[in-house]
């Protein structure tokens, strides 16, 4: 090769674009979907945490409100609800700050 192809080559080489790094996986699914799954699987706790999950991404807040009627449309009782937070916030996944009477305030980690 002559030195016109060897520049020309150096230079779509340092023009070339650089390759995305490879992020995290993640599944989109339906929320009446994922309760219809849990409910099968007869797992209502894991629809607290996607529930969770999925308000945190539609508002862009990590911290949000949980109460019970809302819940109660995807089939989890406020009971399952309860103890369900308990376990998020044991585990480290979540922060709870749950006063008596009030609804329960949750900060995804």
């Amino acid at each position: 090769m002559d030195a016109w192809h060897k520049q020309r080559m150096a230079e779509l080489h340092a023009a070339a674009p650089v390759k995305r790094t490879k992020t995290d996986l993640y599944a989109v699914i339906k929320l009446k979907a994922a309760a219809k799954a849990f409910a099968a699987m007869k797992y209502p706790k894991a629809m607290v945490y996607i529930w969770l999950v999925h308000q945190a991404r539609r508002t862009g807040k990590r911290t949000v409100s949980v109460p019970n009627g809302v819940l109660t449309k995807y089939g989890v009782p406020p009971q399952t609800k309860r103890r369900a937070l308990k376990e998020l916030a044991a585990a480290g996944v979540i922060l709870l700050n749950q006063q008596p009477r009030k609804t329960p305030v949750a900060t995804l980690l």
